[in-house]
């Protein structure tokens, strides 16, 4: 027992450290990322197997330079070293990561079609959502890399066809600070420099290079976006999420750009073939209103109207007779049937029907007395008739 070396916390903990970080220089893991967090710029996250979890940190001067941004269920090997740390009073270690590579495009085509099904089942894919683009935009926002070939085949084909203003926001078209960027871009042409369409752009590449055009927050604010979009990402075959949200999506950069203006010299064309349809049509309307006035002149000399008047005066007339019988008729008709209406109102009336023989009682108050029921003996009655009113004395009822 007494050669058994002795230690203390302290000195295995640094001899630990030692051994580790002497013996595992720069180092490649491969694993499957998840628990990401980003905290201050710097990205906490695990690598896993199978069998076992080890803790990972990019630190934020290194984040820039990564190849990939860390997201959850990626399969990568992660380059860097291994470091040990105290979290209070226990000692850990874990991968200083300064650089991330996919591990195989399965991995990365695993995650697409994870999260294409998650968007798609939301809705943000749906045909409903899509937004028409201008026939003539005033500005386009042009979202790409300042540098290289993409944005000078755009500049190049506007021109051509049909030159409008450009406004170019630049970007880093792959890298990890190139989703926010993305993101940064169409806020920016959304609610500051106002433009009619935004064209995001960049060139091919491999699947690991689309990885920012895949990015869920960078899809949502092209759902979000008010501005139609078109996007042109890479090659005819290459495909990323970013195709499906957008409102038309382009096979190629200069696809987009002959899908965002149209072409001057077709526009010259049909503008020509409108004037002379115009031409023609005007030209119609007016023999067609020149015959017409022509016919109409015919009609209107002295003699024409002379010999209309003739041909019709004896119609004239004939219609001006039967129009005054018709008249005369129609008055004696109503007038006729005024008079029975007031013959027969004057035959109603309370003298006439006292005249024939009807007398109208009354009590000594006015109030007329219908009913025999109404009367006692010994009631004062006025009996009114034609010719004056007398006064009686009920005696019995019979």
């Amino acid at each position: 027992m007494q050669n058994i070396p002795e230690f203390s916390v302290s000195e295995i903990t640094n001899l630990t450290k030692s051994i580790l970080e002497e013996n595992f220089g720069l180092i490649r893991v491969r694993g499957e990322i998840s628990k990401v967090k980003d905290f201050k710029g710097h990205y906490y996250f695990s690598l896993k197997d199978e069998n076992f979890v080890l803790n990972a940190v990019c630190w934020a001067r290194n984040v820039e330079l990564l190849n990939i941004k860390p997201e959850e269920g990626m399969e990568v090997f992660a380059q860097g070293k291994i470091t040990t740390y105290a979290k209070g009073s226990i000692s850990n270690y874990q991968l200083q990561v300064d650089q991330i590579d996919i591990h195989g495009e399965g991995a990365l085509l695993k995650i697409f079609e994870k999260r294409k099904k998650k968007l798609k089942e939301e809705g943000l894919f749906d045909e409903k959502h899509k937004q028409p683009l201008p026939f003539l935009p005033d500005k386009i926002g042009i979202v790409t890399s300042p540098t290289g070939s993409v944005i000078m085949d755009i500049i190049d084909r506007v021109k051509k066809r049909f030159p409008t203003n450009l406004e170019i926001f630049p970007i880093t078209v792959q890298g990890t600070r190139s989703a926010q960027e993305i993101i940064s871009g169409i806020e920016f042409f959304n609610l500051k420099s106002k433009v009619d369409l935004i064209i995001i752009a960049r060139g091919g590449g491999g699947a690991e290079d689309f990885l920012p055009f895949n990015d869920e927050e960078v899809v949502r604010t092209v759902f979000r976006s008010k501005v139609p979009i078109i996007s042109a990402i890479g090659h005819e075959t290459d495909f990323t999420l970013l195709d499906f949200v957008a409102d038309v999506r382009a096979a190629t950069p200069t696809a987009a750009a002959e899908m965002a203006v149209p072409e001057i010299k077709n526009l010259n064309r049909q503008i020509i073939e409108l004037f002379k349809n115009l031409k023609f049509t005007i030209e119609l309307v007016f023999n067609k209103a020149n015959e017409e006035l022509n016919n109409i002149s015919k009609y209107l000399n002295t003699n024409s109207l002379k010999n209309f008047i003739k041909q019709n005066n004896s119609n004239l007339i004939s219609l001006s007779k039967s129009l005054n019988y018709f008249v005369k008729s129609s008055l004696k008709e109503k007038n006729t049937k005024v008079e029975n209406y007031f013959m027969r109102i004057d035959n109603l009336s309370i003298q006439k029907v006292l005249k024939r023989g009807f007398a109208i009682i009354k009590d000594t108050k006015e109030k007329k007395l219908m009913k025999l029921k109404n009367l006692n003996k010994d009631h004062l009655i006025d009996i009114e008739f034609y010719d004056g009113v007398m006064l009686a004395k009920t005696i019995k009822k019979q």
